[in-house]
C-alpha cells in the first residue's frame, strides 16, 4: 500500500516534512506535505506507506491514529497528512513522527545482530576498491556496549542490522518505537495485534514476530508461508 506524490511547486524545501525519520525530536506542526496519491480503486485502508520522500513514517487513518492512542499517547505525533485518491481530496489521514524511541526495552542479552565487516585490501593505486568480507552474529550486553560498538568498533563501510530482538519481561507498553530495529517499523504487543485483526483495520499489515529472524520467516520454508500466502 505505496502511495505516490503530488509536489506542490509553491512548497520550499525547508518547509517540508521530508527525508528520514529523525531521533531529534521537532515540532513539524508548521511544516507542510506533499500530497499523497492513493490508488483509485477499492476501499480505504487505514494504514499505508508514504513516498519515498516521507520514509520511516507511517500514514494512517483517524480511526487507527484512534485506536493506536487508546493503547499510548506520548510516543507518536500525528500530522494532518493530504491524500488524493483519483482526483480528489480525502480528509482523515495523518502521518507519523516518532518523538518517543523505546531501545532501552531491548533485552540485548538474548537479542541477536547481523554484523558485516569490510576490510580495505587493494592499494590507493588500484582504480576499483576491493575488501575482505566477514559476517557474523554478534550480541551486547546493554544498550551502551550496542552504542559504543558503533562508535568505536565500526567502520563507515560495515553494516549491523537486527537479527532476532527481544523486548523485556515487563514492558509496559502495547507499541513500541525501537531505533535499532529501523524507525520505519512499529512494534505492537500480541493484544493491540489482536485488537487490529478483530476491527478488520490490518488489511495491507504484516505481522513478524521480532525474535524470529529474516532468514526464518521470509526463506524457502520460512514460517511467514503459515500465516500469508
Amino acid at each position: 500500500n505505496v502511495c505516490k506524490i503530488q509536489y506542490n511547486s509553491d512548497f520550499k524545501d525547508e518547509d517540508l516534512i521530508m527525508g528520514s525519520q529523525e531521533r531529534e525530536v521537532k515540532d513539524l506542526s508548521t511544516y507542510k506535505i506533499h500530497s499523497q496519491i492513493l490508488k483509485a480503486g477499492g476501499k480505504f485502508l487505514d494504514f499505508y506507506r508514504p513516498s519515498s520522500n516521507l520514509s520511516m513514517r507511517v500514514i494512517v487513518s483517524t480511526k487507527a491514529k484512534s485506536l493506536i492512542e487508546s493503547f499510548r499517547k506520548d510516543n507518536i505525533r500525528y500530522y494532518p497528512c493530504p491524500v488524493i485518491r483519483g482526483k480528489e481530496p480525502v480528509k482523515g489521514f495523518w502521518i507519523t513522527d516518532k518523538v518517543i524511541f523505546d531501545d532501552e526495552w531491548v533485552d540485548f542479552r538474548k537479542s541477536e545482530f547481523f554484523f558485516r565487516k569490510r576490510k580495505l585490501i587493494s592499494e590507493e593505486s588500484q582504480p576499483r576498491a576491493r575488501y575482505e568480507v566477514t559476517e557474523q552474529i554478534i550480541q551486547f550486553k546493554n544498550l551502551n556496549d550496542f552504542i559504543n560498538f558503533r562508535e568505536k568498533e565500526m567502520w563507515h563501510m560495515d553494516e549491523r542490522s537486527p537479527y532476532k530482538i527481544f523486548i523485556k519481561e515487563g514492558c509496559p507498553y502495547h507499541i513500541l518505537s525501537i531505533h535499532i530495529t529501523g524507525p520505519r517499523y512499529l512494534i505492537v504487543s500480541e493484544e493491540l495485534k489482536n485488537e487490529l485483526q478483530k476491527q478488520k483495520m490490518d488489511k495491507g499489515i504484516e505481522f513478524k514476530p521480532l525474535e524470529i529472524s529474516d532468514e526464518e520467516w521470509y526463506g524457502p520454508n520460512g514460517l511467514r508461508k503459515q500465516f500469508y500466502k
